[in-house]
């Protein structure tokens, strides 16, 4: 039986990292769909983008629809194996914040597991500094807000579709143990 879990976490949390080691260590074979890549990917499909920045010049409705239509293209890959869902729960905007994962996405989703990846926002704010990675994170106290945010919007997520939502803490240099979390919650 296939499934549809969702991961989010904000940059500079170790998603990647974490998500990387937790497909290594299960015994299930998982597809990792990064939604931001696959809105890229529908976008480009259609004609309305060359590269990710111009996703942002897009108006909002022609945005919306991009965001379901790459939803619908991931559930019909679900229906192949089991998908975990790359994404964030929030975005933090210019004018405030805005769902990542919009009623319209988690329903088409429908997520079996939806899994929020957290760290200490001085370690998020001390990765978002390094090599020069662009992040939007200004401060610790920042991204302690963001964290709190997308929490809240996860958590809608989970009522919404009656989806599971576990918090999995990846501790600093402890990824291999948040990785190891992920795993039991995806095959629990």
């Amino acid at each position: 039986m296939s499934s549809v879990n969702i991961v989010v976490g904000l940059s500079g949390v170790g998603k990647s990292t974490v998500l990387e080691k937790a497909t290594d260590k299960s015994d299930k074979e998982y597809e990792v769909i990064n939604y931001g890549d696959r809105m890229v990917e529908t976008a480009k499909d259609r004609g309305l983008v060359d590269h990710r920045d111009e996703m942002k010049d897009l108006d909002v409705e022609t945005y919306k629809d991009i965001q379901k239509k790459a939803a619908e293209s991931i559930v019909e890959d679900s229906e192949d194996g089991n998908v975990i869902v790359d994404t964030h729960a929030a975005i933090k905007s210019p004018f405030g914040y805005i769902p990542g994962l919009p009623k319209w996405t988690v329903e088409n989703l429908m997520p079996d597991k939806l899994v929020m990846l957290t760290a200490d926002s001085e370690a998020i704010f001390e990765r978002s500094q390094e090599g020069g990675r662009d992040r939007e994170h200004d401060s610790p106290e920042d991204i302690e807000e963001y964290q709190e945010v997308a929490r809240e919007m996860a958590a809608t997520g989970s009522v919404l579709t009656g989806a599971y939502l576990q918090v999995i803490e990846n501790e600093e240099g402890k990824a291999d143990e948040a990785a190891e979390k992920l795993v039991e919650t995806l095959e629990a």
